[in-house]
């Protein structure tokens, strides 16, 4: 006599494997996030490739890349590599994530199974030498795809200084053989940074002249395809933050 299984969908876990969850439900702490963003403007033609056809691009088309180091969070400590378009969607400006590397398994697993963060595991650094604050990524490791450098200069106040929220596209392929995913939404979500402050009263947020190489096109990772035509602004930090729930804004 064959006997149904007990597991009922109640049961299962935050992700899968739902007999042994990967990661648990948001929300996700992170303290001494060291971070560099670089922004430039890159073709317009270009980024209307990467975008998907419910967003529409800003003007101009504006890119910003960021490299960071998270010293400790609840995935653990790992660093992060994020490239994303700046986007409207319902008349609100929002950054566009197309593409996403990390070097540890378990954000990898969470930013794409609950956010749709469309994310690889590769080789990032974020390094200070001299006045110099670098960020690289490889993959495969030697095979570097890009090469950002700054120098710190200015001091940069909180209130002139904040992230648009995110926008990802949570694609999952169907099982079958169809032009059609089995799932596709427009996931937004929000990370508040809040900086360290400094004796001083200063937070420690800083601007300053920097560049933005790809190094090594890769038609398997295609960042170079939105080149760097010029650079609009570098800025890096110290901060700690909340990553929660996203929201389904649209499905697709």
């Amino acid at each position: 006599m064959s006997r149904k299984g007990k597991l009922t969908v109640d049961q299962y876990g935050a992700s899968m494997p739902v007999t042994g969850e990967a990661v648990q439900k948001p929300p996700f702490y992170y303290r001494n996030m060291t971070m560099m963003f670089l922004v430039y403007r890159t073709d317009e033609e270009a980024a209307l490739a990467w975008l998907p056809d419910a967003l529409e691009l800003d003007d101009p088309a504006t890119v910003t890349i960021i490299l960071a180091h998270y010293g400790q969070s609840t995935f653990g400590p790992y660093h992060e590599a994020m490239i994303s378009i700046r986007a409207r969607f319902e008349g609100k400006v929002w950054s566009y994530y197309p593409a996403l590397f990390t070097d540890n398994e378990a954000p990898l697993i969470g930013g794409r199974e609950i956010w749709g963060f469309a994310k690889k595991l590769a080789h990032i650094g974020v390094s200070h030498e001299s006045e110099v604050m670098m960020g690289t990524v490889e993959r495969p490791r030697g095979n570097r795809l890009l090469t950002a450098t700054m120098r710190n200069v200015t001091p940069v106040a909180t209130e002139d200084f904040a992230l648009t929220p995110s926008i990802s596209l949570k694609m999952i392929p169907c099982a079958t053989e169809t032009t059609r995913p089995a799932l596709a939404q427009l996931i937004g979500s929000e990370l508040a940074l809040v900086p360290h402050m400094g004796a001083n009263g200063l937070p420690d947020i800083w601007t300053g002249p920097g560049s933005l190489h790809y190094d090594a096109p890769s038609a398997i990772d295609p960042w170079y395809r939105l080149p760097v035509r010029e650079m609009l602004g570098c800025y890096s930090g110290t901060f700690d933050a909340v990553l929660g729930h996203g929201r389904i804004l649209a499905e697709l």
